[in-house]
C-alpha cells in the first residue's frame, strides 16, 4: 500500500513540475499607456540607430513576451520584415551593458519579431529568465534586407521609463530624457494557481509516505 502510494506521490509532483512551464497567467512588468506623439516626435529605429528602456525587477522573474509600439515611414514595404528585441543587463554607467567583443554584443537574450503594421509588435512565448535588478530592453535593427528600414518609435509613453538610450551609427549607447520613453509592454509568467496546488499535493503525498516508513 505504501509503496502504491508513494509511486502516486511522486507522478503527482512530477507532473506538477511541469505544468508551470506549460500552463501559467501573466503579469505585467511594464506596460505603457499608447504613445501620445506619432511620427513627427518619434525616434529613428534603424540599422544604425537603436533604443533602449531600463526596468527592474525584485525578485526572479520569467519574462514571456515584450512589444514595443512601432510605427513605420513605410508600412507597405516594412510588413513582414524583422527587428530584434533584446535583453541586457544595466552596467555601471546607467546604460545597457553592451559588449563589443562578445559574439552577441553582451546581449543576455534576444528574439527577432516581425513587424505586422503599426501598433503593437513584439514576441510571445519567450522563456527569459532573470534575477533581482536592473535590465534594458533594446530595439534594434540590422542591415540584411529581411530587417524593417522604416521603423519609428513615437515619444510620449506613460508611465515614463526608468531611464531611456540611444545607439547611433556604431558609437557606444548615451542616455537621453525621458521624455524620449517609447511605448514598451513586458509580461512575466506565473504559474496557474492549479499547478502550485497540484505541486503541494504530491510533496504532501511524499511527506506522508516518509512519516509512515519513518
Amino acid at each position: 500500500m505504501t509503496s502504491k502510494l508513494l509511486r502516486r506521490a511522486l507522478a503527482t509532483a512530477a507532473i506538477a513540475a511541469v505544468l508551470p512551464l506549460q500552463a501559467h497567467a501573466s503579469v505585467d512588468v511594464v506596460n505603457t499607456q499608447v504613445p501620445t506623439n506619432g511620427l513627427i516626435m518619434s525616434n529613428t529605429l534603424d540599422s544604425g540607430d537603436w533604443l533602449a528602456e531600463k526596468f527592474s525587477v525584485t525578485a526572479t522573474t520569467h519574462i514571456d513576451s515584450v512589444s514595443a509600439y512601432v510605427l513605420s515611414l513605410d508600412s507597405l514595404a516594412d510588413a513582414g520584415q524583422s527587428f530584434t528585441i533584446a535583453l541586457y543587463a544595466n552596467n555601471g554607467s546607467n546604460l545597457p551593458a553592451l559588449d563589443f567583443g562578445a559574439s552577441n554584443q553582451g546581449q543576455l537574450f534576444q528574439a527577432t519579431a516581425t513587424y505586422t503594421a503599426d501598433g503593437w509588435n513584439g514576441v510571445n512565448n519567450l522563456n527569459w529568465t532573470v534575477g533581482p535588478g536592473s535590465y534594458w530592453v533594446a530595439l534594434e535593427v540590422g542591415s540584411d534586407a529581411n530587417s524593417a528600414a522604416f521603423l519609428q518609435a513615437p515619444t510620449g509613453a506613460l508611465p515614463v521609463a526608468q531611464a531611456v538610450a540611444y545607439y547611433s551609427g556604431g558609437q557606444q549607447y548615451a542616455a537621453t530624457g525621458v521624455s524620449d520613453s517609447f511605448g514598451l509592454h513586458v509580461t512575466a509568467a506565473v504559474p496557474e494557481p492549479e499547478s502550485v496546488m497540484l505541486l503541494l499535493t504530491g510533496l504532501g503525498m511524499i511527506g506522508l509516505v516518509a512519516r509512515r516508513r519513518g
